[in-house]
């Protein structure tokens, strides 16, 4: 229609062709807005009724009124289907545009502005419940944009790209019925008359400055005038415009998404990610960390991705005398170059001393946060890297880090409501969780039952307070072991069965979270399992060393590891001293094998280059084959049965009272 030539003859005929082609345009510019759209037609069908109207009185010169009114009835008095009332002055309002008033009171929103250019006049009253009527729209809009915003949050925080979409259509959406709404309500503000209101809501959809009516001609009749053309024109420009944004912003969206999946994947180690624990603090020489997280859900395919690179220092907090948390940014600012879920780890690797040492760290900030990462470590005794970190590290340092890791993780998707369990620094992975609900306004209860040796070391307590205060769904118990002489008013010793059922209403049928040192976790872990939580219902992860059973001479532990093809059967005898050797094939080096050291720490004492991330025996970065002899592994959640059928096993978990040939 657009490229036919415009015939029509001089007066309404042209209006009616001209018209046509505004509402044909208007419907093919989507982004202008239903309400054009709908004014558009609406105009239309009034021309067209019009010139009907026009032909029908050229066939009846005697006849008057619009087609389909009924003759006035003799005497005087009015008919049905006349235009006025009778006795009625010809400036008043009629009956069809009160009519049209009541019903646009109760229409759909798209039949406002048609309904405002049939009024000539607006009383105080039609005004007020019309402005009455335009803040409910507000109120109700405001709420959409809100819920929308939240639920944009929640998608870009999860990942999840195709909700991202739709939250930001339904954010477009809102504010477009928003500015609508502002419109009339400034127009009724100034006093402006029904057609002006429509007009301005009109100029201000299409962009145009303020002119006078072009729908009539200057003698008063209706006619084709320049604006008309003008009016096309922008139209078309606009509808243009609007095709072309639109095909900049997905080509800006999909170059962000390419940009960020690039950024997470190009530096990242060749180590898929493994389910691995978080780890807040490390205790013992070892630093290592040990998990039952044996049937937590996998991460999220979007937080599932290891990266690997250096990040900056930019603030160092002192939470308590030995615990400091550590902000972690891009060298160059913007974005984190990863996603991670509540509850997931880091790991460090700095050269200390000439040897590179690694350990993993719990990211204690929200999910929801993507400027910064916060670990947050306490400083062990003999803790190699957490001492360094403390004594050494400064505002400004760079850090080689991997990571994210581990499905110690809780995003409020997988319960309706969750009890949150830590002791000491172990209380990293479950603040960061409280953190994240906190930023996406997740409605569902949260209990935390948090234990500490002194105030001193209450991790987090300023904060936990605030968030308390804030969040009427949090609900926090803690118990000092030791508060003689301070001003704690609260709870006194251990986390114990009583505690849990005053703190926690409706205990076993809630989701449990459970994160601390290894011989809390093992009685707490107990103790909720007596108090009927389903051992599925409880999610586990202790923070300390990794600690390996030896079985005595003479025996092999369950779950003990044997070369394939090697003769014998489970529980034969051992040959060999307690104290032995390894041998480790690929380097010909030989080294002795005490019966506390794992394979791993004996390999770094000879020189021996075993890669490995958590020391945990869960992320398997240290699997190596066994060639000769059996080991017993007290974690070893990072092997699969095919893993184990070929020989595989752990380094940093591996250990024996007999001799070892290992591949390294």
């Amino acid at each position: 229609m657009l490229g036919l030539p415009l015939r029509c003859r001089p007066g309404l005929s042209a209006l009616v062709v001209l018209t046509s082609q505004l509402a044909t345009i208007a419907a093919l510019a989507s982004d202008i807005g239903p309400g054009v759209r709908y004014a558009a037609g609406q105009a239309a069908q009034r021309v067209e009724l019009a010139q009907a109207q026009d032909d029908h009185a050229a066939h009846h010169p005697g006849a008057s009124g619009p087609v389909g009114d009924a003759a006035p009835q003799p005497g005087g008095s009015a008919g049905p289907g006349d235009r006025h009332a009778a006795g009625a002055p010809s400036g008043s309002a009629v009956p069809g545009m009160m009519d049209g008033m009541g019903g646009m009171m109760g229409r759909p929103r798209k039949e406002l502005y048609p309904a405002l250019m049939d009024m000539p006049v607006l009383s105080a009253e039609q005004r007020s419940n019309l402005e009455v009527q335009a803040r409910e729209r507000i109120a109700a809009e405001g709420d959409r944009l809100t819920r929308a915003g939240t639920d944009l949050r929640h998608a870009i925080a999860g990942g999840d790209v195709a909700a991202a979409d739709a939250a930001s259509r339904r954010l477009r959406e809102s504010l477009n019925a928003l500015q609508s709404d502002v419109v009339t309500l400034r127009s009724l503000r100034e006093g402006k008359p029904p057609r002006q209101i429509a007009q301005a809501w009109f100029k201000s959809q299409m962009n145009i400055s303020s002119q006078r009516d072009a729908t009539d001609s200057d003698d008063g009749r209706p006619g084709v005038s320049w604006f008309h053309a003008t009016t096309m024109a922008l139209l078309v420009l606009f509808a243009s415009a609007m095709l072309a944004v639109y095909v900049a912003r997905m080509h800006r969206a999909n170059a962000l998404v390419d940009r960020l999946t690039r950024a997470a994947a190009a530096p990242a180690v060749a180590v898929p990610l493994a389910s691995a624990p978080a780890v807040g603090s490390l205790a013992g020489p070892a630093e290592a960390m040990s998990s039952q997280e044996a049937n937590a859900r996998p991460p999220r395919a979007e937080a599932n991705r290891s990266w690997k690179g250096k990040l900056r220092i930019c603030a160092i907090y002192q939470e308590t005398p030995n615990v400091k948390t550590f902000r972690l940014q891009s060298p160059g600012g913007g974005a984190m170059p990863f996603a991670f879920l509540p509850g997931q780890f880091l790991t460090y690797a700095i050269e200390i001393d000439g040897k590179a040492v690694r350990r993993s760290y719990t990211i204690a900030s929200s999910a929801a946060q993507t400027a910064f990462v916060e670990t947050t470590i306490k400083r062990e005794d003999g803790g190699l890297l957490s001492d360094y970190m403390h004594g050494h590290l400064k505002q400004g340092d760079l850090i080689e880090v991997a990571g994210p890791s581990g499905v110690f993780t809780f995003t409020g998707a997988e319960a309706d409501s969750v009890v949150l369990i830590g002791g000491g620094v172990g209380i990293t992975p479950l603040m960061a969780a409280i953190r994240y609900l906190s930023d996406i306004a997740w409605p569902g209860q949260i209990y935390l039952v948090y234990g500490a040796q002194t105030t001193e070391q209450f991790i987090f307590r300023d904060e936990l307070e605030y968030l308390q205060r804030r969040m009427n769904n949090l609900h926090v118990a803690a118990t000092m072991v030791r508060a003689a002489g301070t001003s704690w008013m609260g709870s006194e010793g251990q986390i114990t069965a009583e505690f849990l059922t005053q703190a926690v209403p409706d205990l076993a049928r809630r989701r449990v979270h459970l994160c601390g040192p290894p011989g809390m976790m093992d009685a707490l872990r107990r103790t909720l399992i007596g108090l009927g939580v389903p051992r599925e219902q409880i999610r586990t992860e202790a923070f300390g060393p990794a600690r390996g059973a030896v079985p005595p001479p003479g025996e092999i532990a369950a779950g003990a590891q044997r070369p394939e093809g090697e003769a014998g059967n489970r529980g034969a005898a051992v040959v060999g001293p307690a104290t032995a050797t390894i041998r480790f094939a690929r380097s010909g080096k030989v080294a002795a094998l005490p019966p506390d050291k794992s394979v791993l720490e004996v390999a770094e004492g000879a020189g021996v280059s075993i890669d490995y991330s958590c020391r945990a025996g869960v992320c398997g970065v240290c699997k190596t084959h066994l060639l000769q002899g059996n080991v017993t592994m007290e974690v070893q959640d990072a092997l699969t049965a095919d893993d184990k059928a070929s020989g595989l096993i752990l380094a940093c978990q591996a250990k024996s009272v007999g001799n070892l040939v290992v591949e390294a």
